[in-house]
């Protein structure tokens, strides 16, 4: 459904009588002749075609927005009700509101909810009462509610009085509820209030309100009730208007017992002893406290947030003396240290950045143990996976101790954006991602400058977004989305990196000055409501002086999926610079790469930037606007770089003879280029032979400069390339060939960093990646000493620097037995430091042992052995193991209903397991299997990645048989020339 309202359409009865009422009023020659009883029969007839055509006039026009079963208008799309011939409420009845998305004319303005969960069992007990306004007269309301049982309901109006309910209808396909009054109507501007008193289980789903618990060093259980409500779960906790563009005010009571705490989206204002109201206490043996919170400001519903647990917390003050706290349990808050001072200077740099100061009076964020997501930007209560928000210095490896500053950054920019100004419809998801997605890396960049997180952002963003982006069963920025499953889909990487990395596009020719005082704008103009992709584009064009106007230039990028390849050719000294689309999957012809159709017929208004040999530090821009663009350069040019430090959104490939040029560039001395630079040349020279544009040799020739690279953003690329090279190359005749030549590359990098955990920032990254792929290429340089480290640590107990021990413990499992695996298994299972247990999850999957294997992934199943959310990493780390690649696709397919059961259809976690396990097959027999499998199944909100994953996998056959000969041949010669 679009955002307008959509018409009311009744049922339209006529009267199959009306030629006999006709007849009985004339007689003989059209004179009328009456009688008193004639007459009074005249009269009640014409009385009658009166009220007929007042009815019809009342219901032709636009009336209470209800798509009523049985006819729809013709602008809202039909929903699919199977052969059952429509939408039917739970007890049989017609649901007379046919569309997913709730009517409009009803809104709500303020909720009081008290909430009461029992942790021993699992009941809650709740009462909510919604004060909301409607635009104009009706009979009914539509709201959402999802596995509720509604006990009680009451409407009153505003002076207090009840009215009289006739009907209170539940669609479980849609969450809806469906209130209809008997007698009187709720009239136009007019305020209501519906009171529902209602109860529910703590479920386990990760969902909703849900039961959490953790296990203390002594091995004692506790357990925790907790919500994520993003973005159709809040209809689950209680009764709502479940959709972003309903803000309102909430005001929370929650029961609890009296060793727990209470948190919510506001501080606590009152407690008081509440005896056994509503129920026996949350353990019969401890009387129960209420807690009753501050009024919240406007917002959504998924922004709500409570948690009932034991935590203690950790408090820094803001330079305004906003308090900011992190909770967990109390054996973990000496690491919540690092998130607390990372989250009060974080929040001062936003502060300042938006110049808004943020609206609530504390901000909290904790620790949960089962939690689908990195975190959730609850506004006032942010809620966190526990290897998100605690980091021990002596234990937490460098690239894990970013990530929670990450983490942390984005999930504060959101209390801005996001929060303060909310997306209209789910379909600007991307406003509340992407931009989140963007301001992180400014966020801890400020806090820790000495990261270059700036330079990182490629890695992170650009270049994950720019390999999805190429499928053809991508999707654009801004996709239209109507249920929960569709909702889901697009939590994924073009909603939050590629929104992200068009931002940065967008920075690099707004400059940073402009951007910032959109944001300002927009935000103050939008404060405690909703805003649309196009509000966003106008504050921009309106900041950049109309110079811009942004909003044809952006609609490019977001409204079309996909990016251009810019192709640079030379004539004498004129350069042309072509675009045309970038699909990896190879097509028949040109027309297919205008499938689907595009608004802008695949063209993009692209703000190309380069520089050239004469000039390396001096960037030159130009516009192309839909179109080509030619551009004069000196006779002296040897070489041009396009695409400054990858900040467009876009590939560049470059004539024969200058791809050459740029490799004997590199050769001789590679920092001509920056480091970003460096990694945009080996991220596009793969990414185009990948696609079938460039020949192999030539990103082979390219790489062979990284012989003399030491930086960790180039080498990071590169080591994702050749380790997707060395997977499709694995079934092939030159296999043994590559692996040789990424030994040849990775030594001496290998020896650059070495085996300690030394050095700059980047150095300690950079070691972590090189002497990884060293592990998997099997130099014999770095596994003999990470065996041994292992061996040290697990027989003598000599600890092991944190950024070392991917490495070491890799190697322990993956070259030892099973007594090394069960020694990892039981520090997994006893460690309190959650970033380690990430880590021995990692390591345990690297066993060339098929039946620990297969052990290892059974042990997923259960949720006391691995948590749900580590599920997905398990599969991966095995399906990325040549030794378990097929057992991980046999176990997704043998246990694929319990996944289903655990995690539910409408979640993006069957998306993961999908993409992990078959993203590697390349082979036509891997493609039937997954092909007739996922037939015959339900996916659900997977569906966009499995048509990504089948796509993908066409896309490494086809590579294989193209380019396995090819690279086999280069690599004879090659490894030929370099023995001699």
């Amino acid at each position: 459904m679009s955002e307008q309202d959509v018409d009311d359409v009744a049922f339209l009865t006529g009267d199959s009588n009306t030629g006999l009422h006709k007849r009985s009023i004339y007689e003989q020659n059209g004179v009328a002749v009456c009688s008193q009883k004639r007459a009074l029969c005249i009269a009640t007839v014409v009385f009658a075609i009166l009220f007929a055509v007042s009815l019809i006039i009342a219901f032709a026009g636009p009336q209470n927005d209800c798509p009523c079963a049985g006819e729809k208008p013709a602008n809202l799309e039909a929903e699919d009700e199977g052969d059952d011939g429509g939408p039917f409420a739970t007890n049989g009845e017609v649901f007379p509101w046919n569309n997913v998305r709730l009517p409009t004319f009803a809104h709500p303005t303020r909720y009081n909810i008290t909430i009461h969960p029992n942790l021993t069992t699992l009941e809650v007990k709740g009462q909510v009462t919604i004060e909301f306004y409607v635009d104009k007269e009706t009979n009914f309301i539509v709201f959402h509610s999802k596995n509720l049982t509604i006990n009680e309901k009451m409407i009153q109006d505003r002076k207090g009085h009840r009215l009289k309910i006739s009907q209170l209808l539940e669609y479980p396909k849609h969450q809806q509820l469906y209130l209809e009054l008997e007698e009187s109507k709720f009239r136009k501007r007019g305020n209501y209030t519906v009171h529902l008193r209602f109860t529910s289980k703590l479920g386990n789903e990760l969902e909703g309100f849900y039961l959490s618990s953790y296990v203390t060093a002594d091995g004692d259980k506790r357990h925790l009730a907790t919500t994520h409500f993003e973005p159709t779960y809040a209809r689950s906790a209680f009764p709502c208007f479940d959709e972003p563009q309903f803000k309102a005010k909430f005001k929370m009571s929650i029961f609890r017992d009296r060793f727990h705490i209470a948190l919510c989206n506001m501080p606590v204002v009152n407690t008081e002893d509440a005896g056994f109201y509503m129920g026996t206490g949350l353990n019969n043996s401890f009387s129960q406290l209420r807690d009753d919170f501050q009024e919240s400001v406007e917002m959504s519903t998924y922004l709500v947030a409570f948690v009932v647990c034991d935590y203690k917390r950790v408090t820094e003050m803001t330079s305004r003396n906003v308090s900011v706290s992190v909770y967990a349990p109390e054996a973990m808050l000496p690491q919540a240290q690092f998130a607390v001072k990372t989250a009060a200077k974080i929040m001062d740099y936003f502060e300042a950045y938006f110049g808004i100061h943020y609206p609530l009076p504390k901000q909290d964020l904790i620790a949960i143990p089962d939690f689908a997501a990195g975190a959730m930007e609850n506004w006032g209560l942010i809620t966190y996976r526990e290897t998100s928000i605690l980091y021990d210095p002596e234990e937490t490896s460098t690239a894990a101790h970013q990530w929670v500053a990450i983490v942390v950054a984005h999930e504060l920019a959101h209390q801005w954006f996001g929060n303060l100004v909310t997306m209209k419809w789910w379909n600007d998801l991307w406003l509340n991602e992407g931009v989140a997605s963007f301001l992180e890396h400014k966020g801890v960049d400020h806090v820790a400058p000495e990261w270059g997180m700036m330079n990182q952002f490629i890695l992170d963003k650009t270049q994950s977004a720019l390999h999805l982006d190429a499928l053809a069963s991508s999707h654009p920025i801004s996709v239209p989305v109507k249920d929960p499953s569709e909702i889901e889909a697009i939590f994924d990487t073009i909603s939050y990196n590629k929104g992200a990395a068009i931002l940065y596009m967008l920075e690099e020719f707004l400059l940073e000055e402009v951007m910032k005082k959109g944001l300002n704008d927009y935000l103050n103009t939008h404060k405690y409501g909703n805003a649309d992709t196009n509000d966003l584009w106008a504050v921009f064009t309106k900041h950049a002086n109309h110079s811009f106007d942004v909003k044809s230039i952006m609609d490019t990028w977001t409204q079309q999926m996909g990016f251009p390849l810019i192709t640079i050719s030379r004539e004498g000294n004129t350069i042309l610079a072509t675009q045309k689309r970038l699909l990896l999957s190879p097509r028949e012809n040109d027309t297919d790469l205008l499938t689907p159709k595009s608004p802008f017929d695949y063209k993009w208004y692209v703000p190309l930037s380069y520089y050239t040999n004469l000039q390396p530090r001096v960037t030159t821009n130009v516009w192309m606007n839909l179109t080509d663009v030619s551009f004069e350069v000196p006779p002296a040019v040897e070489w041009i770089k396009v695409n400054v430090n990858q900040t467009g959104f876009y590939r560049v490939n470059y004539s024969e003879d200058m791809w050459t040029s740029i490799i004997t560039t590199l050769h001789n001395n590679h920092t001509v280029f920056t480091p970003a630079d460096r990694a945009s040349l080996i991220d596009d020279a793969f990414t185009l032979c990948r696609a079938g544009i460039l020949n192999a040799t030539i990103p082979l020739k390219l790489s062979l400069y990284l012989l003399n690279e030491r930086d960790f953003v180039p080498w990071s690329t590169a080591i994702e390339h050749l380790e997707s090279w060395s997977k499709m190359m694995s079934e092939t005749a030159g296999f043994k060939k590559y692996i040789a030549f990424m030994k040849t590359l990775l030594g001496p990098v290998t020896a650059y960093v070495g085996l300690n955990d030394t050095g700059s920032y980047s150095t300690r990254l950079l070691r972590s990646n090189v002497l990884e792929a060293a592990l998997i290429a099997n130099i014999e340089g770095v596994v003999k000493p990470a065996k041994l480290l292992f061996k040290n640590w697990m027989e003598k107990g000599t600890r092991i620097p944190p950024n070392l021990r991917d490495l070491v413990y890799a190697a322990g499992i993956k070259y030892g037995g099973e007594k090394d695996w069960n020694y990892c298994w039981n520090m997994y299972k006893k460690t309190q430091i959650p970033s380690e247990k990430v880590i021995l999850l990692k390591s345990l999957g690297q066993s060339m042992d098929p039946w620990i294997l297969q052990r290892f992934l059974l042990a997923s199943l259960d949720r006391e052995e691995i948590r749900p959310q580590d599920v997905e990493p398990v599969i991966a780390v095995v399906a990325h193991n040549p030794e378990g690649q097929f057992l991980a696709w046999r176990h997704l397919k043998a246990y694929w209903p319990r996944f289903q059961t655990m995690f539910g259809n409408g979640t993006f976690t069957l998306s993961g397991f999908i993409t992990v396990v078959t993203s590697t097959f390349c082979t036509e027999y891997d493609l039937q299997e997954v092909s007739e499998y996922f037939e015959k199944v339900e996916v659900g909100s997977g569906q966009r990645a499995l048509e990504q994953s089948l796509e993908t996998i066409r896309l490494n056959i086809h590579w294989v048989k193209e380019n396995a000969e090819t690279i086999n041949q280069w690599l004879h010669n090659y490894l030929k020339i370099d023995k001699s």
